[in-house]
């Protein structure tokens, strides 16, 4: 598959567990992003594209400041994934949250400044033959789905190498700023993210 038009990603994190700003950034590729997520899905590659053009909105310097994002987005595997790689936000220290909204969108607040991007996938930009055909996958019977997963597979990478690929994240994907008041997000467990509280110590 071709590869020019795959965003990668510069950010900058702390340095260690009680640790000051790293001195140097890190570069996230899209093969990262398959590592932690499991597999190069479709949902992945939109994800990916979208949360480009919302971090480049958030960031113009061209560095994401993974210590300082919140993140929502529909409760997706893929989408969620990368949300959380991409900006360090976690549902544990109550920085990464769900909506039930359908599509591939994203919201990215800065928790210093409150600042917050939305981005959106264009409409029917994916087609809805695949999404019809996932959607069926829940009442298929066991006979049917052996079938209706390899074909399933075989139009998502088709639609990957014949259409996502061939396209900018711009092309389809846009984000504008938003005013977000962000909601407390309901988990029980929520703990202190230890590794950022001293991150702007002087050296």
């Amino acid at each position: 598959m071709a590869e020019k038009n795959i965003p990668a990603f510069s950010v900058i994190d702390t340095e260690s567990s009680h640790g000051r700003y790293a001195q140097s950034t890190k570069l996230i590729s899209f093969k990262d992003l398959v590592k932690f997520h499991g597999h190069a899905c479709d949902g992945l590659y939109r994800g990916t594209y979208a949360l480009s053009v919302a971090l480049s909105a958030m960031f113009p310097d061209g560095v994401i400041d993974r210590t300082d994002l919140r993140a929502i987005s529909r409760n997706s595997p893929c989408l969620g994934d990368a949300a959380s790689y991409l900006t360090g936000a976690r549902v544990r220290f109550g920085t990464q949250d769900v909506l039930n909204e359908p599509g591939v969108w994203y919201i990215i607040q800065r928790i210093s400044t409150g600042e917050a991007v939305e981005v959106r996938e264009d409409r029917g930009f994916f087609p809805s033959e695949i999404s019809d055909l996932e959607a069926s996958l829940a009442s298929a019977t066991r006979d049917e789905l052996p079938h209706k997963l390899d074909r399933l597979k075989q139009m998502q990478d088709a639609w990957i190498k014949n259409t996502l690929l061939k396209t900018r994240p711009e092309d389809h994907y846009h984000a504008r700023r938003i005013e977000y008041a962000w909601n407390e997000v309901p988990y029980g467990n929520k703990g202190l993210r230890t590794d950022i509280i001293f991150k702007d110590v002087i050296r």
